[in-house]
């Protein structure tokens, strides 16, 4: 599979899109693939250059919002959307030791990457 060079990143709730259909899963529930809870989606990236969504983040930890750590998940590890509910098609430690951003120390697309590199999309 051909790990994407995705463009400019650009974060959906900051996007003229907001309103578009994938909008709905922000706040969903995200498990793993045994159901146990990762967090809620916070955001959903989007690569602006090919129009497409790349990676969901999740938000997990914190107090209502404050102090919250995200993860960031390809869209292709998404293996399924049952109402208000994501499952990732991951464990919920291969989803806790993914790489973190750092946007001081690489790009957003040499992160996306790596994402990707290690979740094998």
């Amino acid at each position: 599979m051909m790990t994407p060079r995705p463009g400019t990143m650009i974060r959906l709730t900051q996007s003229p899109h907001r309103a578009a259909p994938p909008a709905r899963l922000l706040g969903c529930r995200v498990t793993d693939r045994d159901g146990h809870p990762l967090g809620t989606v916070d955001d959903l990236l989007v690569d602006a250059d090919e129009q497409r969504y790349r990676l969901i983040s999740v938000e997990h930890g914190g107090v209502t919002g404050f102090g919250a750590t995200p993860s960031f998940i390809p869209v292709e590890a998404v293996h399924g959307v049952v109402g208000d509910t994501i499952r990732v098609g991951r464990s919920s430690a291969q989803v806790a030791d993914a790489p973190l951003y750092d946007p001081s120390r690489m790009a957003a697309g040499q992160f996306c990457e790596s994402l990707y590199g290690y979740y094998g999309c």
